[in-house]
This record gives C-alpha cells, structure tokens and sequence, in this order.
C-alpha cells in the first residue's frame, strides 16, 4: 500500500496523522461536513500535497501536478488508501453530492463536491464466519485476516486553475465496531461477508473491459485493480451532478450517487465495484447501476469486466439486460 513519508503514527492503538495535521474548520460554513459527528479535520493543502508527491509524475510536457486531472471521488478513495496501513479483505463505501453555489459576479455557478469514502475491514467479520462453520482449531488467527479499525474519509473538492478536484477541506475518523454494524451499504449490513452487489440489480452478463490505463497511478503489480483505479474506471469522468435548482449559498447536498468495492472477499484474489446513481432528471430512468469486476489470472495483469443496469421510474423495478425502461 502506498504510504507518503511519516503520514501514519500508532497511538495507544490508534491511527493518527502526523503529517496530515488537525486544522480550522473552513471559512465556508458548509466545511462544518468534514468534521460532524466525530470526523477530525485534516489539513487540506499538506493532503494535496501528500497525494500528488505519492502519485506518479505528471506528463513532462504538462505544467500541472499529478492529481490535477483525477476527479473527486477517485481522489477520495487515493486519499484513504495512501494515509492508512493496508488491510487485505475490506468493502469501500462511497457516496458523493454536488453543491452549485453563486460564484464571483460574472462568473459561472460554481460546483462544491462532496465525498464521503468508508473502508470497513472485514477480515474479522470473515473470520467469525469461518469459526462457525469449521470450528475455531481449523481457523487462522486474527493477524492472517487483518487487524485493523474500520475509517472514514470525508472531502470537500472544486474545480480552481486547472484542478478537476482541489481539496478545500477534509476530515478523518475510525469508526468503532459498534456503530459499523448499524451502516448500510446499498441497503444492505456493510459488515455483511456476503457480497450485496450480485443481487443489487438485473445485471446481464460481464463483457471484457480490455485493459487498465496507468495514468497518475503508482505502479502496482497486481492481478486486480486497486480501488482507487476502479473508482477512477467508474466515476472518474464526474466532476459534478446536473440540477434543476439555482445556485445558492454553500449547504451539505444529498447523496446522490452510492458506490460499494468489495475487495478479496472470496476464496480467490478479486475485486468488485458497483454504483448507484439516483435523482436523475429523467421521467423513465429512476437510477443508473453500474459495475466494474476484476478477478485474478494468475497472468499478472489485471482483467476486468463490466456490466449496466437500469433502474425504472415506472414499470417493471429494472429493464431487461440490454435494454432500457420503457
């Protein structure tokens, strides 16, 4: 996993920033999102930098840093995955809302991206579903799952001098196993060893995706994608969400798009991502599916396929694989 210089410390068993140091809540009172209910601001220009010197360099012909022309939700998850020690078996939660505010005079409205990214570790859930079906002697023990707490990310992003996602604000919490179990993944226990996302919608069959562009990525060798990389294959084109209401003062807007990655949860290495896309200005299509699936080889490049659904305003709850709601 990759880690930037000095950006995690252990404290009484704890996870704390030290190179992403506490900060300000942000002038704009909508920032007051990065540290509600028990998330701690994280000093946004020290994670900018953070994230571009882990990534890898940018074009020499091009003036701009590496994350310039990585979206929010991507960056996001980046964030998460570079400042926390690496865990094996985990699901990502990500939910994402845009804001349009009244920008300068003569200026364009202007978008306020806002991201949340859950990683859970699921590695102790696993392992109890082991137990109880093989009996504790035939189990490993906690460390070959993975020991580690379940974290929370939140950033506020928007578009400034070439930028798609300059971070204006984010914060950072562990959440305790007992307010983990009350979290919904596409309506579904997040803590859950089941997957939700085979049953989430009327998929039709996984067609091949061909392959993985590097981009800004650090090299990883691997059989699947990372999550950062199948977030940036999913949403990386989504800067903002269209509207039909005017630009107003800076608020926390609805989540309008929800995304799960599961990752290693099965008997073999793998990953599997899906998002939800509701509050579409369309009379027939209530929300878009979509999903990314990478599975391991053994050829050691990643192999990925993909899959869409549609769910309808009116009529059946989804089209048949192919088609689209009437």
């Amino acid at each position: 996993m990759m880690k930037t210089p000095a950006a995690i410390a252990l404290f009484s068993g704890m996870a704390v920033m030290t190179g992403l140091a506490p900060c300000p809540v942000h002038a704009d009172p909508s920032a007051q999102f990065v540290n509600a209910g028990g998330y701690a601001a994280v000093e946004a220009d020290r994670l900018w930098d953070a994230i571009n010197e882990a990534l890898s360099e940018a074009s020499p012909q091009s003036a701009l840093l590496p994350a310039a022309d990585i979206g929010p939700m991507p960056l996001a998850v980046f964030a998460l995955d570079m400042s926390e020690p690496g865990l094996e078996r985990v699901r990502y939660r990500i939910r994402y809302g845009t804001n349009w505010i009244d920008a300068p005079p003569s200026a364009a409205p202007l978008p306020i991206s806002y991201i949340e990214v859950v990683r859970f570790n699921l590695g102790p859930a696993i392992r109890d579903d082991l137990i109880g079906t093989l009996g504790d002697e035939h189990v490993a023990g906690e460390e070959e799952f993975g020991v580690g707490p379940h974290v929370g990310w939140r950033l506020m992003t928007r578009p400034i001098m070439g930028n798609r996602a300059m971070i204006m604000a984010a914060g950072r919490m562990e959440i305790g196993a007992t307010a983990a179990q009350g979290e919904a993944c596409l309506g579904s226990p997040c803590l859950d060893v089941r997957s939700p996302i085979e049953t989430a919608a009327a998929w039709g069959e996984l067609e091949h995706a061909g392959a993985v562009s590097r981009g800004p990525w650090p090299d990883r060798s691997g059989n699947v994608v990372a999550p950062a990389v199948a977030t940036d294959l999913l949403l990386g084109e989504i800067d903002d969400i269209e509207t039909d209401m005017a630009p107003s003062e800076p608020k926390i807007p609805d989540w309008a798009i929800e995304a799960v990655i599961d990752v290693n949860l099965g008997q073999d290495e793998g990953l599997d991502a899906v998002y939800r896309w509701d509050g579409l200005l369309d009379g027939s299509v209530a929300a878009i599916w979509e999903r990314l699936a990478s599975f391991s080889t053994g050829s050691g490049e990643p192999t990925m396929f993909r899959a869409r659904a549609y769910e309808c305003a009116r009529g059946p709850e989804f089209a048949p694989p192919g088609e689209f709601c009437p």
